[in-house]
């Protein structure tokens, strides 16, 4: 199985690059966001965290090993009065594997309508909202490695413009198990053709006479250029180091690699109060963490810095399985980002 993995791993770094070597400036970048609290929280790292419902958006093959359904309902309140929405159900189906389908979205409100002209506004309102739908599947190959794979719908909406495509995640993710039950987990995010918008504000009727009773006016639609997805390559590991009774710390790494940023590390130190509580420290981004005047174009357009959290078990109130967390995010131009989730499982 080690052989089987190295081969794995190979194949997945020479693709990745293969694939961002090819890469330019990238759209549809609310793909990249953090998705969970816990995965907010722990910088990003949730690539080798098997069997943690927060893990399902930073590599498919982490679900293998969840049990029965689980919910997940998550809301942040991003930059300029923006939001992130993320929910997500999967079902663990014993000796087949774990399906999983969730919706995330990035919603703008209503933006006033300003022109050259109307400066002050016009007094109409649109709105720039992104969404996905996503389909994964995952299971355990053995009792140390299992893949998986998700299908994503992903559409982007500005005002009366549309673009909508296909993307597709893989990954795998190994337990070591000789150093404290190392793990280490791979997965290729966003990957799929471009995508363009279309739509009536790319529509114009020109009168090509004067004479307005001579209806020569001609219809020309302007062709937006395509863009591509922000395809990624993350690989990461994660130790659990036992530390009284039920209590344990869990320190996660990872390696971001993204189509149109250079390579950036980030980490999560996590510890977990039995099945009580869990808090969490980490860091979005390592290479501007000792550099604090690094500019945009030296962190490669990645402006996250310190992130943190908690998470209370709601157990004794509910009598089930579930989560009541909180994260946040610091971002070096920006107002932190905090975000508020809840977990049930069955």
């Amino acid at each position: 199985m080690m052989i089987s993995l190295h081969k794995i791993i190979v194949v997945g770094l020479l693709i990745s690059h293969i694939i961002i070597a090819g890469q330019g400036s990238a759209g549809a970048k609310f793909l990249q966001i953090n998705a969970t609290t816990r995965g907010s929280a722990n910088g990003g790292t949730l690539v080798a965290r098997p069997g943690l419902i927060d893990a399902l958006s930073y590599n498919p093959a982490t679900a293998a090993t969840l049990t029965g359904s689980n919910y997940v309902i998550h809301h942040s309140n991003y930059f300029v009065d923006m939001s992130f929405d993320y929910m997500s159900f999967t079902y663990n189906v014993p000796a087949i594997g774990t399906f999983s389908v969730g919706l995330l979205g990035l919603l703008s409100g209503d933006i006033e309508e300003t022109t050259e002209l109307q400066p002050l506004g016009t007094g109409r309102t649109f709105t720039a909202n992104d969404f996905a739908g996503f389909l994964s599947f995952a299971r355990s190959m053995t009792d140390k490695f299992s893949g998986g794979g998700t299908i994503k719908y992903v559409m982007q909406n500005i005002d009366k413009l549309t673009a909508s495509g296909i993307a597709f995640d893989m990954g795998a993710i190994y337990n070591v198990g000789l150093f404290y039950d190392l793990t280490i987990g791979f997965s290729i995010k966003n990957f799929g053709g471009d995508m363009n918008y279309e739509g009536e504000n790319l529509q114009e009727s020109i009168q090509l006479s004067d004479n307005i009773f001579e209806e020569e006016d001609v219809r020309i639609e302007v062709v937006s250029e395509k863009y591509s997805l922000p395809i990624s390559f993350d690989l990461g590991s994660s130790v659990t180091i036992p530390v009284r009774g039920k209590d344990k710390l869990i320190s996660s790494v990872a390696v971001h690699n993204i189509a149109d940023q250079a390579e950036f590390l980030s980490i999560g130190l996590e510890y977990n109060l039995g099945e009580l509580m869990y808090f969490v420290l980490g860091h979005g981004n390592l290479n501007g963490m000792f550099n604090n005047n690094a500019t945009e174009l030296e962190l490669n357009g990645n402006m996250r810095g310190f992130t943190g959290g908690f998470g209370v078990n709601l157990h004794p109130v509910f009598n089930t399985r579930s989560w009541l967390s909180y994260s946040f995010e610091d971002h070096k131009y920006f107002a932190p980002i905090h975000s508020f989730e809840i977990t049930i499982s069955f």
